[in-house]
């Protein structure tokens, strides 16, 4: 037996030894090769793990909560409506009531929403693809932003179907992170643009109809480099990512937002440039940047502009002094001050790691709260009383341990007025 048991550690260690090689190759070969390789590489090596191990493919992490469902709730302080959020790794969507109640539910099978990326990009199938968030309509209809990790970039389709789950259409636009929709426009942030030709490199920002037809493209590179009065790329030399242009979401200025950032106007788009820890005005007309910002945040998500002319985002990194912790911040950003934060408590820190996090100022003041690689939602108030907190009920076992499926980069509280679709015996009774 102790040789049996032997034989296979020293295989194991065989195994960990030649991985750690050849990882150390592709990091060189990344270093020579530029950006498309070292994603190739990433990708190669994160399906290595995730045959091994869930909690490696970054939608499942440990769970640190005893129960599931709704933990806590005080009507009496919170905002009355339906919670819409997406699961990572099971590529659905739910809506749920105060209570916790699932009212609706979409799903989308991955064969259904992705059959064109089964092939070598993806290592055939090999790289699961994971959903980000949803875009609901009064009539049930909804946007899915979903993605995947392939050898070359990691993008995948956007995909809208109806209240029963049916596809209405599928586009091929290399979409990830976020999306926003402005009246009969899609928003969305894309891949590299192969039509028209030439191709338009790195990400880009890129403008749909109704029907998910690309109207436009823009590209976040070439707008840093036309943009003459600021030194934005000397911050690539003092960058170590091999993806410095990184986006993970877009926020289109209206007429009462655009007054608040200088030298913007109504249709540019604030994005979020994580890997910079930098926030940026596009104008889309002239693609050039007008306006750009960087603060105590580090490797934020979720940036959005408040009726107020604050900036709320999600800061993931916690700021210069505290990494490993997540805070929500309001900022003002004419100064780059915090206005407002929350970070949870000592023994209840907020923490959402490096790729996902998202928040939404509700029309009480309180302000909802993605944690979602926590696998949370919280609605605080202004003084961080936590007034509603809902925990993710799917969750499963990894070597004797409890793991939790990460929620997408969105999660939305709806005015029931807001979901006609749902019907009448859906009562604000039932929601509070």
């Amino acid at each position: 037996m102790k040789s049996w048991t032997r034989l296979h550690v020293l295989s194991a260690v065989r195994w960990v030894a030649l991985f750690v090689f050849a990882m150390g190759l592709g990091f060189i070969a990344a270093i020579l090769a530029g950006p498309r390789t070292s994603i190739a590489i990433r990708s190669v090596g994160l399906t290595f793990l995730q045959i091994v191990s869930k909690t490696a493919t970054e939608n499942w992490f440990p769970d640190r909560f005893e129960h599931s469902g709704v933990l806590q709730y005080d009507p009496a302080r919170t905002q009355p409506g339906y919670t819409l959020y997406t699961i990572a790794p099971e590529l659905s969507a739910h809506l749920i009531d105060m209570n916790g109640h699932e009212v609706h539910r979409w799903f989308v099978s991955k064969n259904q929403a992705m059959p064109a990326i089964d092939g070598p990009s993806t290592l055939f199938g090999l790289l699961e693809p994971q959903v980000e968030g949803g875009y609901l309509y009064p009539n049930g209809d909804l946007i899915l932003n979903y993605e995947v990790r392939s050898l070359d970039f990691p993008g995948a389709p956007l995909v809208k179907v109806d209240k029963d789950s049916h596809i209405i259409w599928t586009r091929a636009i290399q979409s990830h992170h976020a999306i926003q929709i402005v009246g009969d426009k899609i928003y969305a942030l894309t891949g590299p643009v192969m039509e028209p030709a030439p191709p338009k490199p790195g990400e880009n920002v890129r403008v749909l109809d109704s029907n998910g037809r690309t109207l436009s493209s823009h590209s976040i590179g070439e707008a840093m480099a036309n943009t003459k009065n600021m030194r934005l790329l000397d911050e690539l030399s003092l960058n170590p990512s091999f993806d410095p242009f990184h986006s993970n979401s877009l926020d289109v200025l209206t007429e009462q937002t655009a007054r608040f950032i200088p030298g913007s106007k109504p249709g540019n788009v604030l994005l979020s440039l994580r890997s910079l820890d930098m926030l940026v005005v596009m104008d889309l007309e002239r693609d050039t940047i007008v306006w750009a910002l960087r603060g105590s945040w580090r490797w934020q998500h979720d940036a959005k502009i408040l009726p107020n002319g604050h900036i709320l985002l999600f800061d993931n990194k916690g700021g210069l002094m505290k990494r490993g912790r997540s805070r929500v911040l309001e900022i003002d950003p004419n100064t780059a001050g915090i206005v407002w934060s929350y970070d949870g408590k000592e023994n209840d820190p907020l923490d959402s790691g490096e790729n996902r996090g998202g928040a939404q100022r509700l029309p009480n003041g309180n302000t909802l709260i993605n944690e979602a690689n926590a696998g949370r939602l919280l609605e605080v108030t202004p003084d961080g009383s936590i007034v509603w907190e809902y925990v993710n009920p799917f969750q499963a076992e990894e070597r004797g341990k409890r793991i939790i499926a990460s929620f997408g980069m969105t999660a939305s509280r709806y005015d029931p007025s807001s979901l006609p679709f749902l019907g009448s015996e859906k009562s604000h009774a039932a929601i509070r």
